[in-house]
């Protein structure tokens, strides 16, 4: 079939699943339709210039995209294919104005400290700005000022999602906002560990917050919490060092709406009674519970009597018949892996055979 037989519908219809630079590079030029419908009548621009070639962001950028700025809705800009493409965008959109319909920015691979800092005051002029992300963008921390970056971007008024990954290579180093933002309700901390006292912080500036997800160093219930995080209704919490169940349970005292619960826990085990009466006194709402623990022990005689034992944990009628919430755990030679079924497993300890499960078909 021949595309030219299509309707301007369908054909609409077929570009919103394609990146703008692949509509340019492969319908641009095939007739004056075509080239009609891409300048006139599509109004869903996504680029990616993650992959592409200098020279073929030179042609985009230089010949097609001023003519349809305002219906650019996403955009990520990288410098891991095309050396300085940040810069690049800059000098060929001087104003960012134009991209009245940019909702999504995504900005990644990025070493230039004062090219961010001239993006982010860029993303000012975007009424439409809603989500922005911010991966492996690695700056020193004598070269940038992090409190600026954050209070920058807790500025924005509209924007709804940032996620941060990647975006300094020394741990430790999450600036709190000094600025509320007005309407920032997901965010993703994925670059540093952060404390308990510094998440608290982060909700007290950010009072709209409804999902976080964050790389946690510690939980201490000597950090008070001044109000309960009533907003939040969606956490994912990775723990890359050993947490008390007592200093969780604190914590997510403090969360009663919650209604989706992600834990990855690398060092320590939090047994099934534990679990059941966290959820039970204080997650009265909660509707998807996906949880990830390790445990590594030198003394391999009692891995097998630990497993069992956490294992039982799992067995109640809280989490076989009243949650239906079923664990698999994996018995390494010095190492316990327990999931929940609802989270993905390691490949190899899932084809090991030496997976349990608490659910009644044990070759799940």
């Amino acid at each position: 079939m021949y595309l030219e037989v299509l309707s301007n519908e369908i054909l609409l219809d077929l570009f919103a699943y394609l990146n703008g630079t692949d509509l340019f590079h492969g319908f641009y030029g095939l007739n004056s339709r075509f080239n009609f419908l891409l300048y006139k009548q599509f109004r869903y621009y996504r680029f990616d210039f993650e992959s592409v070639s200098k020279r073929t962001f030179d042609l985009i950028n230089q010949q097609h995209l001023p003519l349809i700025a305002d219906r650019v809705i996403a955009l990520r800009l990288s410098n891991y294919e095309t050396i300085g493409q940040c810069d690049l965008f800059v000098s060929y959109i001087p104003s960012f104005r134009q991209l009245t319909c940019l909702r999504l920015l995504t900005i990644q691979k990025l070493r230039s400290y004062k090219v961010f800092i001239e993006l982010l005051n860029k993303c000012h002029e975007l009424d439409s700005l809603t989500c922005l992300n911010i991966n492996h963008c690695h700056f020193s921390t004598e070269q940038a000022n992090f409190s600026l970056i954050i209070d920058k971007i807790w500025h924005l008024p509209k924007l709804t999602d940032c996620h941060f990954h990647n975006i300094i290579r020394r741990p430790y180093y999450f600036r709190v906002p000094t600025i509320i933002s007005p309407s920032l309700e997901c965010v993703t901390i994925f670059h540093s560990e952060l404390s308990s006292n510094q998440i608290n912080r982060l909700f007290d500036y950010t009072p709209r917050l409804k999902s976080l997800s964050a790389i946690v160093r510690n939980l201490n219930s000597e950090d008070h919490i001044t109000s309960p995080h009533s907003k939040l209704i969606q956490l994912n919490m990775y723990f890359s060092y050993h947490i008390n169940a007592s200093n969780i349970t604190y914590f997510l005292q403090s969360t009663p709406n919650l209604r989706h619960l992600d834990i990855n826990i690398r060092s320590n085990l939090i047994n099934g009674r534990q679990w059941e009466h966290i959820i039970r006194n204080y997650l009265l709402k909660l509707k998807t519970f996906r949880l990830k623990m390790k445990w590594f022990s030198r003394n391999k005689q009692i891995i097998n009597e630990e497993a069992e034992k956490l294992l039982d944990s799992f067995r109640s009628s809280f989490w076989i018949y009243e949650r239906q919430w079923f664990v698999r755990c994996f018995i390494g030679e010095y190492v316990i892996s327990l999931n929940t079924l609802s989270s993905k497993a390691d490949e190899y300890e899932t084809i090991s055979g030496l997976c349990k499960y608490t659910c009644s078909d044990d070759n799940y």
